[in-house]
Protein backbone atom coordinates (compact mmCIF):
# COMPACT_ATOMS: atom_id res chain seq x y z
CA UNK A 1 0.00 0.00 0.00
CA UNK A 2 1.73 3.37 -0.59
CA UNK A 3 1.59 5.56 1.89
CA UNK A 4 -0.26 8.42 2.33
CA UNK A 5 0.75 12.32 2.35
CA UNK A 6 2.72 12.53 5.71
CA UNK A 7 6.06 12.49 7.36
CA UNK A 8 7.49 9.19 9.75
CA UNK A 9 8.91 9.82 12.81
CA UNK A 10 12.39 9.86 12.92
CA UNK A 11 13.33 10.10 16.53
CA UNK A 12 14.41 6.81 17.81
CA UNK A 13 15.05 5.06 21.69
CA UNK A 14 16.29 1.80 22.40
CA UNK A 15 15.59 -0.64 24.95
CA UNK A 16 16.57 0.87 28.25
CA UNK A 17 13.99 4.53 27.31
CA UNK A 18 11.06 2.42 25.91
CA UNK A 19 11.44 0.21 29.57
CA UNK A 20 11.30 2.94 31.44
CA UNK A 21 8.61 4.78 29.70
CA UNK A 22 6.39 1.48 29.77
CA UNK A 23 7.21 1.33 33.85
CA UNK A 24 6.27 4.89 34.40
CA UNK A 25 3.21 4.54 32.47
CA UNK A 26 1.89 1.36 34.16
CA UNK A 27 2.85 1.91 37.37
CA UNK A 28 1.20 5.22 37.69
CA UNK A 29 -0.94 6.28 40.48
CA UNK A 30 -3.81 4.52 40.75
CA UNK A 31 -1.94 1.94 43.35
CA UNK A 32 -1.30 4.44 45.87
CA UNK A 33 -5.10 6.59 45.20
CA UNK A 34 -7.35 4.26 44.54
CA UNK A 35 -7.51 1.80 47.53
CA UNK A 36 -8.02 4.48 50.14
CA UNK A 37 -11.42 5.71 47.99
CA UNK A 38 -12.44 2.19 47.24
CA UNK A 39 -12.48 1.43 51.33
CA UNK A 40 -14.01 5.20 52.13
CA UNK A 41 -16.51 5.60 49.24
CA UNK A 42 -17.55 2.32 47.97
CA UNK A 43 -17.80 0.61 51.47
CA UNK A 44 -15.45 -2.46 50.62
CA UNK A 45 -12.46 -3.60 52.61
CA UNK A 46 -9.35 -5.83 53.11
CA UNK A 47 -11.20 -7.53 49.76
CA UNK A 48 -9.25 -5.09 48.01
CA UNK A 49 -6.00 -6.65 47.97
CA UNK A 50 -7.52 -9.54 46.41
CA UNK A 51 -8.77 -7.40 43.68
CA UNK A 52 -5.56 -5.99 42.59
CA UNK A 53 -4.53 -9.96 42.88
CA UNK A 54 -7.28 -10.95 40.38
CA UNK A 55 -6.11 -7.72 38.10
CA UNK A 56 -3.19 -9.79 37.32
CA UNK A 57 -5.31 -11.94 35.35
CA UNK A 58 -6.44 -10.12 32.19
CA UNK A 59 -3.26 -8.21 32.56
CA UNK A 60 -1.55 -11.55 31.78
CA UNK A 61 -3.63 -12.73 28.42
CA UNK A 62 -2.97 -8.86 27.62
CA UNK A 63 0.69 -8.82 27.34
CA UNK A 64 0.91 -11.95 25.56
CA UNK A 65 -1.33 -11.02 23.07
CA UNK A 66 0.64 -7.64 23.03
CA UNK A 67 4.11 -9.74 23.16
CA UNK A 68 2.70 -11.90 19.81
CA UNK A 69 0.74 -9.18 17.76
CA UNK A 70 3.38 -6.09 18.35
CA UNK A 71 6.53 -8.99 17.74
CA UNK A 72 4.83 -9.65 14.02
CA UNK A 73 3.59 -6.31 13.31
CA UNK A 74 5.44 -3.87 14.86
CA UNK A 75 3.65 0.09 13.96
CA UNK A 76 3.03 3.34 15.39
CA UNK A 77 -0.41 3.10 16.87
CA UNK A 78 -0.51 -0.76 17.04
CA UNK A 79 -3.80 -1.34 18.43
CA UNK A 80 -5.31 0.34 15.48
CA UNK A 81 -3.45 -1.24 13.60
CA UNK A 82 -4.65 -4.54 14.74
CA UNK A 83 -7.59 -3.54 15.16
CA UNK A 84 -8.25 -2.51 11.70
CA UNK A 85 -5.87 -5.47 9.38
CA UNK A 86 -6.93 -7.98 11.94
CA UNK A 87 -10.42 -8.29 12.29
CA UNK A 88 -12.03 -5.48 9.95
CA UNK A 89 -11.60 -1.68 8.97
CA UNK A 90 -14.63 -0.43 11.22
CA UNK A 91 -12.93 -2.00 14.10
CA UNK A 92 -9.93 0.31 13.38
CA UNK A 93 -12.08 3.27 13.21
CA UNK A 94 -14.16 1.86 16.99
CA UNK A 95 -10.50 2.00 18.38
CA UNK A 96 -9.99 5.79 17.70
CA UNK A 97 -13.47 6.53 18.62
CA UNK A 98 -13.06 5.06 22.21
CA UNK A 99 -10.00 6.87 23.22
CA UNK A 100 -10.52 10.02 22.62
CA UNK A 101 -13.42 10.98 25.29
CA UNK A 102 -11.43 7.81 27.77
CA UNK A 103 -8.09 9.72 27.90
CA UNK A 104 -9.91 13.01 28.46
CA UNK A 105 -11.27 11.26 31.78
CA UNK A 106 -7.78 9.30 31.87
CA UNK A 107 -6.13 12.37 32.03
CA UNK A 108 -8.27 13.62 34.71
CA UNK A 109 -7.93 10.97 36.70
CA UNK A 110 -4.49 11.30 36.65
CA UNK A 111 -4.55 15.10 37.61
CA UNK A 112 -7.30 14.23 40.23
CA UNK A 113 -4.63 12.17 41.90
CA UNK A 114 -1.83 14.49 41.74
CA UNK A 115 -3.68 16.96 43.12
CA UNK A 116 -5.07 15.07 45.82
CA UNK A 117 -1.47 13.76 46.88
CA UNK A 118 0.15 17.23 46.48
CA UNK A 119 -1.80 18.42 49.03
CA UNK A 120 -0.98 15.91 51.53
CA UNK A 121 1.95 18.60 51.88
CA UNK A 122 1.26 20.98 54.03
CA UNK A 123 3.17 23.68 51.70
CA UNK A 124 0.23 22.94 48.78
CA UNK A 125 -2.77 22.04 51.12
CA UNK A 126 -4.48 25.51 50.36
CA UNK A 127 -4.12 24.92 46.47
CA UNK A 128 -7.56 24.65 44.79
CA UNK A 129 -7.80 20.50 43.60
CA UNK A 130 -8.57 22.79 39.83
CA UNK A 131 -5.35 24.82 39.82
CA UNK A 132 -3.12 21.65 40.59
CA UNK A 133 -4.34 19.40 38.00
CA UNK A 134 -3.81 22.57 35.35
CA UNK A 135 -0.19 22.43 37.01
CA UNK A 136 0.31 18.88 36.04
CA UNK A 137 -1.46 18.78 32.89
CA UNK A 138 0.00 21.10 30.94
CA UNK A 139 3.75 21.12 31.53
CA UNK A 140 3.56 17.51 29.68
CA UNK A 141 1.34 18.59 26.97
CA UNK A 142 4.36 20.59 26.27
CA UNK A 143 7.08 18.47 26.99
CA UNK A 144 5.27 15.60 24.95
CA UNK A 145 5.07 18.48 21.81
CA UNK A 146 8.85 18.69 22.80
CA UNK A 147 9.22 15.14 21.26
CA UNK A 148 9.99 11.68 22.21
CA UNK A 149 13.48 11.47 23.13
CA UNK A 150 13.08 14.17 25.96
CA UNK A 151 10.38 12.61 27.09
CA UNK A 152 12.70 9.28 27.87
CA UNK A 153 14.87 11.33 29.60
CA UNK A 154 12.46 13.27 32.11
CA UNK A 155 10.75 9.60 32.56
CA UNK A 156 14.11 8.05 33.45
CA UNK A 157 14.48 10.06 36.56
CA UNK A 158 11.03 10.52 37.09
CA UNK A 159 10.57 6.36 37.39
CA UNK A 160 13.73 5.77 39.26
CA UNK A 161 11.84 8.10 42.36
CA UNK A 162 8.24 6.03 41.92
CA UNK A 163 10.64 2.53 42.61
CA UNK A 164 12.19 4.09 45.35
CA UNK A 165 9.17 5.56 47.07
CA UNK A 166 7.03 2.09 46.98
CA UNK A 167 10.37 0.08 47.78
CA UNK A 168 9.93 2.39 50.58
CA UNK A 169 6.80 1.59 51.51
CA UNK A 170 6.80 -2.37 50.83
CA UNK A 171 9.58 -3.32 52.27
CA UNK A 172 9.56 -1.91 55.90
CA UNK A 173 5.51 -2.03 55.56
CA UNK A 174 5.78 -5.81 55.09
CA UNK A 175 7.28 -6.09 58.82
CA UNK A 176 4.16 -4.48 59.91
CA UNK A 177 1.53 -6.56 58.66
CA UNK A 178 -1.29 -7.59 60.98
CA UNK A 179 -3.10 -10.48 60.00
CA UNK A 180 -6.23 -9.30 61.42
CA UNK A 181 -6.72 -6.50 58.84
CA UNK A 182 -7.43 -9.02 56.26
CA UNK A 183 -10.69 -10.61 58.18
CA UNK A 184 -14.02 -9.17 57.34
CA UNK A 185 -13.86 -9.65 53.43
CA UNK A 186 -17.01 -9.03 50.79
CA UNK A 187 -19.06 -7.44 53.30
CA UNK A 188 -19.63 -4.95 50.45
CA UNK A 189 -21.34 -7.47 48.01
CA UNK A 190 -20.64 -8.97 44.66
CA UNK A 191 -20.99 -5.47 42.96
CA UNK A 192 -18.73 -3.10 44.22
CA UNK A 193 -15.69 -6.12 44.46
CA UNK A 194 -16.05 -5.91 40.62
CA UNK A 195 -16.10 -2.31 40.56
CA UNK A 196 -12.61 -2.15 42.45
CA UNK A 197 -11.30 -4.64 40.17
CA UNK A 198 -12.08 -2.56 37.24
CA UNK A 199 -11.35 0.58 38.57
CA UNK A 200 -7.40 -1.45 39.52
CA UNK A 201 -7.27 -2.85 36.34
CA UNK A 202 -6.27 0.72 34.97
CA UNK A 203 -3.15 0.28 36.78
CA UNK A 204 -1.76 -2.77 34.21
CA UNK A 205 -3.13 -0.80 30.86
CA UNK A 206 -0.64 0.37 30.16
CA UNK A 207 1.44 -2.04 28.18
CA UNK A 208 0.35 -1.33 24.65
CA UNK A 209 2.33 1.72 24.64
CA UNK A 210 5.21 -0.74 23.30
CA UNK A 211 3.34 -1.22 20.32
CA UNK A 212 1.87 2.38 19.85
CA UNK A 213 5.69 3.75 19.36
CA UNK A 214 6.36 1.33 17.06
CA UNK A 215 8.56 3.38 14.56
CA UNK A 216 10.13 5.27 17.54
CA UNK A 217 11.85 2.26 19.17
CA UNK A 218 14.73 1.08 17.66
CA UNK A 219 14.92 -2.87 16.10
CA UNK A 220 10.81 -2.87 16.96
CA UNK A 221 10.41 -6.33 15.79
CA UNK A 222 13.15 -7.09 18.53
CA UNK A 223 12.71 -4.76 21.01
CA UNK A 224 8.79 -4.52 21.69
CA UNK A 225 8.76 -8.02 22.89
CA UNK A 226 11.93 -7.04 25.75
CA UNK A 227 10.26 -3.53 26.66
CA UNK A 228 7.05 -5.49 27.24
CA UNK A 229 8.92 -8.44 29.24
CA UNK A 230 11.31 -6.43 31.46
CA UNK A 231 8.66 -3.44 32.34
CA UNK A 232 5.75 -6.19 33.33
CA UNK A 233 7.85 -8.19 35.74
CA UNK A 234 8.92 -4.49 37.70
CA UNK A 235 5.44 -2.78 37.22
CA UNK A 236 3.04 -5.72 38.50
CA UNK A 237 5.91 -6.85 41.03
CA UNK A 238 5.68 -3.22 42.26
CA UNK A 239 2.00 -2.47 42.26
CA UNK A 240 0.70 -5.75 43.67
CA UNK A 241 2.72 -5.85 46.60
CA UNK A 242 2.04 -2.15 47.68
CA UNK A 243 -1.48 -2.62 47.86
CA UNK A 244 -1.34 -6.01 49.79
CA UNK A 245 1.09 -4.42 52.42
CA UNK A 246 -1.47 -1.01 52.39
CA UNK A 247 -4.40 -3.43 53.75
CA UNK A 248 -2.02 -5.00 56.15
CA UNK A 249 -0.58 -2.68 57.88
CA UNK A 250 -3.29 -0.82 59.11
CA UNK A 251 -7.79 -1.83 59.21
CA UNK A 252 -9.75 -0.78 56.53
CA UNK A 253 -11.65 1.90 58.80
CA UNK A 254 -8.15 3.69 58.93
CA UNK A 255 -8.76 4.68 55.47
CA UNK A 256 -12.06 5.18 56.03
CA UNK A 257 -10.62 8.40 58.51
CA UNK A 258 -7.62 8.94 55.91
CA UNK A 259 -9.34 8.64 52.36
CA UNK A 260 -7.26 11.67 50.56
CA UNK A 261 -3.60 10.26 50.59
CA UNK A 262 -4.67 7.21 52.18
CA UNK A 263 -1.52 5.03 51.66
CA UNK A 264 1.07 8.08 52.57
CA UNK A 265 -1.19 8.27 55.96
CA UNK A 266 -0.78 4.68 56.74
CA UNK A 267 2.68 5.28 56.25
CA UNK A 268 2.97 7.37 59.39
CA UNK A 269 2.63 4.58 60.96
CA UNK A 270 5.97 2.24 60.46
CA UNK A 271 7.65 5.09 58.81
CA UNK A 272 9.47 8.39 60.30
CA UNK A 273 8.05 11.38 59.00
CA UNK A 274 10.34 12.06 56.23
CA UNK A 275 9.77 8.47 54.85
CA UNK A 276 5.69 9.08 54.77
CA UNK A 277 6.38 11.96 52.52
CA UNK A 278 8.66 10.16 49.88
CA UNK A 279 6.14 7.70 49.36
CA UNK A 280 3.78 10.49 48.67
CA UNK A 281 6.07 12.09 46.58
CA UNK A 282 6.63 8.34 44.37
CA UNK A 283 2.54 9.09 44.30
CA UNK A 284 2.66 12.73 42.97
CA UNK A 285 5.72 11.58 40.57
CA UNK A 286 3.47 8.20 39.23
CA UNK A 287 1.47 10.90 37.95
CA UNK A 288 3.95 12.69 36.47
CA UNK A 289 5.13 9.59 34.47
CA UNK A 290 1.01 8.28 33.30
CA UNK A 291 0.20 11.92 32.13
CA UNK A 292 3.43 11.86 30.53
CA UNK A 293 3.43 8.51 28.30
CA UNK A 294 -0.84 9.14 27.94
CA UNK A 295 0.03 11.97 25.60
CA UNK A 296 2.85 9.48 23.72
CA UNK A 297 0.55 6.12 23.46
CA UNK A 298 -2.41 7.46 22.59
CA UNK A 299 -1.52 10.36 20.11
CA UNK A 300 0.20 7.45 18.13
CA UNK A 301 -3.06 5.85 18.06
CA UNK A 302 -4.70 8.71 16.62
CA UNK A 303 -1.77 9.80 14.25
CA UNK A 304 -1.76 6.24 12.54
CA UNK A 305 -5.57 6.49 12.25
CA UNK A 306 -5.37 10.24 10.96
CA UNK A 307 -2.72 8.55 8.35
CA UNK A 308 -5.28 5.91 6.82
CA UNK A 309 -7.77 9.20 6.70
CA UNK A 310 -10.05 7.45 9.15
CA UNK A 311 -10.02 10.55 11.26
CA UNK A 312 -8.80 13.59 9.12
CA UNK A 313 -5.09 13.66 7.47
CA UNK A 314 -5.17 16.39 9.70
CA UNK A 315 -4.25 14.82 13.05
CA UNK A 316 -1.38 12.92 11.21
CA UNK A 317 1.01 15.81 10.23
CA UNK A 318 4.06 16.10 12.61
CA UNK A 319 5.82 19.30 14.01
CA UNK A 320 8.06 20.95 11.83
CA UNK A 321 10.71 20.99 14.19
CA UNK A 322 10.27 18.12 17.14
CA UNK A 323 8.88 15.48 14.62
CA UNK A 324 6.04 14.53 16.97
CA UNK A 325 2.29 14.36 15.98
CA UNK A 326 1.33 17.80 17.85
CA UNK A 327 -2.29 18.26 16.87
CA UNK A 328 -3.08 14.41 17.94
CA UNK A 329 -1.54 15.54 21.41
CA UNK A 330 -3.39 18.78 21.30
CA UNK A 331 -7.09 16.92 20.39
CA UNK A 332 -6.51 14.58 23.44
CA UNK A 333 -5.27 17.42 25.45
CA UNK A 334 -7.66 20.73 24.68
CA UNK A 335 -11.05 18.92 25.75
CA UNK A 336 -9.88 17.73 29.02
CA UNK A 337 -7.90 20.96 29.83
CA UNK A 338 -11.92 22.46 29.51
CA UNK A 339 -13.52 19.65 31.84
CA UNK A 340 -10.82 20.16 34.59
CA UNK A 341 -12.78 22.57 36.90
CA UNK A 342 -16.01 20.15 36.96
CA UNK A 343 -14.35 16.91 37.19
CA UNK A 344 -12.15 18.37 40.24
CA UNK A 345 -15.07 18.04 42.48
CA UNK A 346 -16.02 14.24 41.98
CA UNK A 347 -14.61 10.51 42.80
CA UNK A 348 -11.82 9.48 40.57
CA UNK A 349 -13.15 5.92 41.07
CA UNK A 350 -16.23 6.80 38.31
CA UNK A 351 -13.47 7.65 36.14
CA UNK A 352 -10.82 5.27 36.71
CA UNK A 353 -13.97 3.14 36.18
CA UNK A 354 -14.58 4.24 32.78
CA UNK A 355 -10.73 4.03 31.24
CA UNK A 356 -11.15 0.75 32.87
CA UNK A 357 -14.43 -0.53 31.02
CA UNK A 358 -13.28 1.07 27.48
CA UNK A 359 -10.02 -0.90 27.82
CA UNK A 360 -11.47 -4.16 28.43
CA UNK A 361 -13.63 -3.96 25.33
CA UNK A 362 -10.47 -3.12 23.47
CA UNK A 363 -8.60 -6.13 25.33
CA UNK A 364 -11.93 -8.22 23.59
CA UNK A 365 -11.39 -6.27 20.15
CA UNK A 366 -7.80 -7.46 20.72
CA UNK A 367 -8.46 -10.92 21.32
CA UNK A 368 -10.36 -11.26 18.07
CA UNK A 369 -7.43 -9.97 15.82
CA UNK A 370 -4.26 -11.80 17.83
CA UNK A 371 -7.10 -14.94 16.78
CA UNK A 372 -6.95 -13.80 13.34
CA UNK A 373 -3.10 -13.24 13.35
CA UNK A 374 -1.82 -16.62 11.98
CA UNK A 375 -4.58 -16.52 9.29
CA UNK A 376 -4.44 -12.92 7.92
CA UNK A 377 -0.41 -12.68 8.31
CA UNK A 378 0.82 -15.82 8.23
CA UNK A 379 4.97 -15.25 7.67
CA UNK A 380 4.86 -12.51 10.25
CA UNK A 381 3.17 -15.19 12.93
CA UNK A 382 5.67 -18.21 11.69
CA UNK A 383 8.50 -15.61 11.71
CA UNK A 384 7.95 -13.42 14.55
CA UNK A 385 10.56 -12.54 17.13
CA UNK A 386 8.53 -14.00 19.80
CA UNK A 387 6.12 -16.96 18.79
CA UNK A 388 3.17 -18.32 20.94
CA UNK A 389 2.29 -22.25 19.44
CA UNK A 390 -0.90 -21.94 17.63
CA UNK A 391 -3.23 -24.13 20.37
CA UNK A 392 -1.52 -21.46 23.42
CA UNK A 393 -2.18 -18.65 21.08
CA UNK A 394 -6.20 -19.93 20.97
CA UNK A 395 -6.06 -20.21 24.51
CA UNK A 396 -4.77 -16.78 25.08
CA UNK A 397 -7.08 -15.13 23.02
CA UNK A 398 -10.20 -17.06 24.46
CA UNK A 399 -9.23 -16.81 28.09
CA UNK A 400 -8.39 -12.92 27.54
CA UNK A 401 -11.36 -12.14 25.98
CA UNK A 402 -13.66 -14.80 28.74
CA UNK A 403 -12.40 -12.76 31.72
CA UNK A 404 -13.01 -9.32 30.16
CA UNK A 405 -16.47 -10.29 29.50
CA UNK A 406 -16.88 -11.34 32.93
CA UNK A 407 -15.75 -8.51 34.71
CA UNK A 408 -17.58 -5.97 32.32
CA UNK A 409 -20.50 -8.50 33.65
CA UNK A 410 -19.71 -7.86 37.55
CA UNK A 411 -19.04 -4.51 36.83
CA UNK A 412 -22.68 -3.93 35.77
CA UNK A 413 -23.84 -5.19 38.67
CA UNK A 414 -22.93 -1.72 40.07
CA UNK A 415 -22.13 0.70 37.40
CA UNK A 416 -24.65 -0.42 34.91
CA UNK A 417 -25.54 2.82 33.60
CA UNK A 418 -21.89 3.21 32.87
CA UNK A 419 -21.60 -0.02 30.69
CA UNK A 420 -25.04 1.55 29.25
CA UNK A 421 -23.68 5.14 27.68
CA UNK A 422 -20.29 3.12 26.72
CA UNK A 423 -22.09 0.70 24.44
CA UNK A 424 -24.05 3.56 23.20
CA UNK A 425 -21.37 5.59 22.50
CA UNK A 426 -20.13 2.64 20.36
CA UNK A 427 -23.46 2.12 18.95
CA UNK A 428 -22.77 5.80 17.02
CA UNK A 429 -19.32 4.82 15.59
CA UNK A 430 -21.12 2.76 12.84
CA UNK A 431 -22.90 5.77 11.32
CA UNK A 432 -20.04 7.82 11.78
CA UNK A 433 -18.04 5.50 9.91
CA UNK A 434 -20.04 4.67 7.02
CA UNK A 435 -20.22 8.56 6.56
CA UNK A 436 -16.18 9.02 7.26
CA UNK A 437 -16.18 6.14 3.79
CA UNK A 438 -18.37 7.75 2.18
CA UNK A 439 -16.98 10.99 1.91
CA UNK A 440 -13.59 10.05 1.39
CA UNK A 441 -15.34 8.18 -1.38
CA UNK A 442 -16.88 10.80 -2.84
CA UNK A 443 -14.75 14.19 -2.02
CA UNK A 444 -10.94 12.35 -2.03
CA UNK A 445 -11.74 9.30 -4.21
CA UNK A 446 -10.08 7.69 -1.26
CA UNK A 447 -11.06 3.74 -0.52
CA UNK A 448 -10.67 3.60 2.98
CA UNK A 449 -11.96 0.14 3.48
CA UNK A 450 -9.10 -0.88 1.08
CA UNK A 451 -6.49 1.27 2.95
CA UNK A 452 -7.17 0.08 6.24
CA UNK A 453 -7.00 -3.42 5.42
CA UNK A 454 -3.12 -3.26 4.36
CA UNK A 455 0.05 -1.97 6.12
CA UNK A 456 2.00 1.14 4.72
CA UNK A 457 5.14 0.43 2.67
CA UNK A 458 7.39 1.15 5.74
CA UNK A 459 5.18 -0.72 7.99
CA UNK A 460 5.68 -3.55 5.32
CA UNK A 461 9.84 -3.32 5.05
CA UNK A 462 9.72 -2.99 8.85
CA UNK A 463 7.78 -6.36 9.79
CA UNK A 464 9.76 -8.26 6.66
CA UNK A 465 12.98 -6.90 8.08
CA UNK A 466 12.42 -9.25 10.79
CA UNK A 467 10.94 -11.92 9.32
CA UNK A 468 14.12 -12.32 7.16
CA UNK A 469 16.27 -11.68 9.89
CA UNK A 470 14.48 -14.38 11.66
CA UNK A 471 14.21 -16.58 8.76
CA UNK A 472 18.33 -16.30 8.40
CA UNK A 473 18.69 -17.70 11.76
CA UNK A 474 16.37 -20.22 11.34
CA UNK A 475 18.02 -21.13 8.12
CA UNK A 476 21.64 -21.15 10.07
CA UNK A 477 19.83 -23.92 12.46
CA UNK A 478 18.85 -26.00 9.50
CA UNK A 479 15.17 -25.61 10.06
CA UNK A 480 14.64 -22.55 7.67
CA UNK A 481 11.03 -23.55 6.16
CA UNK A 482 10.29 -20.83 3.32
CA UNK A 483 12.24 -20.08 0.26
CA UNK A 484 14.05 -16.99 -0.04
CA UNK A 485 11.77 -15.95 -2.79
CA UNK A 486 8.66 -16.74 -1.03
CA UNK A 487 6.20 -13.29 0.01
CA UNK A 488 3.97 -12.93 2.28
CA UNK A 489 0.27 -12.68 0.69
CA UNK A 490 -1.91 -9.74 0.90
CA UNK A 491 -4.69 -9.17 3.08
CA UNK A 492 -6.66 -9.79 0.34
CA UNK A 493 -5.58 -12.57 -1.14
CA UNK A 494 -5.24 -14.11 2.54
Amino acid sequence: MADAEFSVIDQKIGLFGGTLLLVGNVIAMTAFLLPAHLIADDGLGPEVAIAMVLVVLPVTFSILSTLQVGGAMPAAGGSYVYGSRLISPFFGFLLPWLVIPSIWLGQLYLAFGFAEFMRFFPTFDWIPMWALMYAVMIPFIVLNVLGIRIVAQVQMILVAIIIGGMVLFIVPGSFYIDAANYTGMFDAGVGPFFVAIISLSIAMHGFNLATDLGEELENPVENIPRVLGLSAVISIGLMVTLVVVAMGVVPTEFYVENRDAGVAMAAFEFLPWWGAYLVAAAAVVGAFTSINTLYTAYSRQLMRAARDEAIPLYFAKLHPDYETPYRAILLLAIPALLMVVPMSQTTPVIMAAVLSITSLIGAIISSVALWNLPKRFERRYEYSIYKLPRPVLKFVAIASALVATVFLAGVSLELGWVLAIIFGWMLLAYPAYRYRVRWLGTHKDVDLRERMQSLHDYEEERAESGSRATDSRSDADGSGELDDGETEPSPAEE
